[in-house]
């Protein structure tokens, strides 16, 4: 039998340990909230998949993790969930490999994600994202909440007319948002590549149809366009001025940067990409440049604005399942706070989602995302490596 689909059967046999309890209570020896607020020796009470309270209930506990830090499910509103290497160990399908192996694929990532303790996800590549969220959404296949863009447009999808009725096109076929690429790879330079009039027909039409606009920009000139045109999130950033650091924090523009983890696989798994497309020496050499800058951005907009800050890591091949480096690279490298950092991957990336009703917090009335960990990310963030319990909409995936 195909390993991949090997794999598919095992995950559906081993996932549903614990199914949706119709009551159940969780003691947690310290709850992380996610919007900043931490309690300790608390009972959560869960039902039909809803957290109906936080208190300070006796027991017995379904769950007793006296000894762990409980969080709301982690979000992450940047990845590429059917990205993988084949199997010849490179960045792209194998010749004549099937679009069924390719969803394979994606499930495996999907699966390590949540895992790893993201429940939820926003998925940023393709049109057949949509076919594992449906799958997912139906119960039996174990993976996050996945929200999708479907196929991206770009500079080469037309002028501003068909732009429109591209973007119309997705509204109807079911996209969550619409991604964009405003400018170019940093591999190529990441200068603005679509025109003005491109950019404003896009987000523009999406915000007629309440669609939110995720935005691939570098550079100053470029994410000032995209957020003039009144576009919702900037994936990337990089390189710009503090005025738009000002512009950012004045609009409300989200802002998904990506600093650690998306180098870091790059350049761990180089062999694997070098000679596709743009990946090459020069290609390497950009992105080496773009990893400093980065961090030089990263910090002064924590310094300098009240820029809202999401968690995204830009997941593709070699990162699914290790979505957490990021937060982990923006707290030691790029001097972000604790707590700042764990709020940017829960309430805010909620917010950002607009589903900050139902997920990122552990409150009363919200989704039963639960994750719990060994030790105290507030002391060591590291820690938040040590996913030991995932529970999603009520559901136990994981349990160790």
């Amino acid at each position: 039998m195909n390993k991949v689909v090997t794999l598919a059967l095992l995950f559906l046999c081993s996932s549903f340990s614990f199914a949706q309890s119709e009551q159940l209570t969780i003691r947690a020896g310290l709850l992380i909230d996610g919007t900043g607020a931490t309690s300790e020796n608390v009972t959560i009470k869960v039902e039909d998949g809803i957290i109906q309270s936080i208190d300070n209930g006796a027991g017995p506990y379904d769950f007793d993790f006296s000894d762990k830090t409980v969080l709301p499910g982690l979000i992450d509103t940047h990845v590429h969930i059917t990205a993988h290497f084949n199997s010849q160990g490179r960045y792209e399908p194998d010749p004549g490999q099937t679009p069924a192996q390719t969803l394979l694929y994606a499930a495996e990532n999907a699966y390590v994600t949540l895992m790893a303790g993201f429940t939820t996800i926003q998925s940023v590549g393709r049109a057949d994202d949509k076919d594992l969220r449906d799958a997912i959404n139906r119960g039996i296949l174990p993976g996050p909440h996945i929200l999708t863009s479907l196929a991206p447009v770009n500079v080469n999808s037309g002028p501003p007319q068909r732009l429109r009725e591209i973007v119309q096109q997705h509204h109807e076929d079911g996209a969550d948002v619409i991604k964009m690429f405003a400018s170019a790879s940093i591999r190529d330079g990441g200068h603005q590549v679509m025109s003005d009039d491109q950019i404003e027909a896009v987000c523009v039409t999406a915000n007629e149809l309440g669609l939110r606009t995720v935005v691939h920009a570098y550079g100053t000139e470029s994410i000032a366009t995209v957020i003039e045109a009144g576009c919702t999130q900037i994936e990337h950033g990089n390189r710009y001025s503090d005025d738009i650091i000002e512009l950012m924090s004045e609009t409300g523009t989200y802002y998904d940067p990506h600093l650690g983890l998306l180098y870091a696989n790059y350049f761990d798994n180089r062999g694997k990409f070098i000679g596709i497309g743009n990946y090459t020496e020069e290609g390497y050499a950009a992105m080496e440049e773009a990893r400093s800058i980065g961090y030089e951005t990263f910090k002064r907009t924590l310094e300098l604005g009240k820029v809202k800050i999401v968690y995204g890591t830009d997941a593709l091949a070699g990162a699914h399942g290790r979505n957490i480096e990021e937060l982990i690279y923006r707290v030691t490298e790029g001097g972000q706070g604790i707590m700042e950092a764990i709020v940017s991957a829960t309430s805010l990336a909620a917010e950002s989602l607009r589903m900050d009703t139902e997920i990122g917090s552990v409150a009363s009335g919200y989704n039963a995302d639960i994750i719990a960990i060994d030790g105290n990310p507030l002391q060591d963030v590291t820690a938040l490596r040590n996913v030991r319990f995932v529970m999603k909409d009520g559901s136990v995936h994981k349990n160790n």
